[in-house]
């Protein structure tokens, strides 16, 4: 399912042309909750520990709308939320110029905004609808073109992909092994992969570090597991070249990032780096000896061999 398949009040959106679509088709459909069909029946399902992040979305959506969609320039986190993505975009600036991007878990858009910016055809796929729509509404007047799917990282539209994006995804699918050898399908012999994931320890001290979640803290397995709250998969360098290699991917760069931005040290930066004071700083916590080891993120480009 597609855009093509979109309704509002039960009626097809009436979209010119086919998905995807150029961004100016969906001017007349911002601000307006449409519907897409669901491409995997597990995305509906909740309370259960594969669904705690799904379920955490939810909430935040009702209670906290004002932080979820962070593209929003009166979000209060918007400037935050705009730093981390273009401290990503700094470690992966040679796939900006990618024309067809897959971006798996989109959300609201933050990356999907910046290839949609450069030209690019963008496939969204997302589990939760909310976020989708508002993709939908911060997509016009951007030269790209645009089609999202209301669906799980397991089940994919069909298409061939220069670049896919797994951005703070497979830390969240229990099965995520799987999952990435999935996406790998959908990008052509020697595309590229760009993912990340929360690594082993600098998730405790960062600025939502969950109460309780002391245990995870301390023992070895790597997993965040709270009940009612979330489940996060915890990741370290032999962990991920693990999953590169299960996912049948050939691994080309992994990067310690985000100690800043989101990470253990972002409380005390100055709010108004730039993005080239910002790059010095992480540089700098990368060669420390005490905060090396306590970055947030991994963020990984792999490749699928040719």
């Amino acid at each position: 399912m597609s855009l093509d398949d979109a309704t509002f009040a039960g009626a097809p959106l009436g979209l010119a042309g086919s998905a995807p679509y150029p961004t100016e088709a969906l001017r007349p459909w911002v601000g307006r909750a449409f519907f897409l069909p669901c491409d995997d029946p597990w995305v509906r399902g909740a309370g259960d520990r594969d669904h705690a992040y799904l379920d955490g979305a939810r909430t935040s959506w009702s209670d906290h709308p004002e932080y979820m969609d962070f593209l929003d320039p009166d979000s209060p986190v918007y400037d935050l939320k705009r730093a981390e993505a273009d401290l990503y975009l700094h470690h992966w600036g040679a796939h900006r110029d990618a024309t067809t991007v897959l971006d798996v878990g989109c959300g609201v858009g933050r990356f999907a905004t910046r290839f949609l910016d450069r030209g690019a055809t963008v496939y969204g796929v997302d589990p939760d609808l909310e976020s989708l729509r508002r993709l939908a509404w911060h997509a016009p007047d951007r030269p790209g073109r645009l089609d999202l799917s209301w669906s799980s990282a397991h089940h994919l539209p069909e298409v061939e992909v220069e670049l896919a994006l797994a951005v703070e995804v497979l830390c969240y699918v229990p099965d995520a092994e799987g999952a990435l050898a999935h996406l790998a399908t959908r990008v052509r012999p020697g595309g590229t992969v760009l993912l990340s994931v929360e690594s082993r320890w600098g998730w405790a001290s960062s600025p939502d570090a969950p109460a309780g979640a002391i245990e995870a803290a301390l023992q070895e397995e790597g997993v965040i597991d709270l009940p009612g709250d979330r489940w996060v998969r915890l990741y370290d360098e032999p962990r991920i070249r693990a999953l590169i290699e299960g996912a049948g991917l050939e691994l080309v760069e992994l990067i310690a990032s985000h100690w800043i931005p989101d990470g253990p040290l972002e409380g005390c930066a100055p709010l108004d780096l730039s993005l080239e004071e910002l790059v010095a700083l992480e540089e700098r916590c990368r060669l420390h000896p005490i905060w090396g080891p306590m970055h947030r993120l991994w963020l990984v480009e792999a490749r699928r061999p040719t």
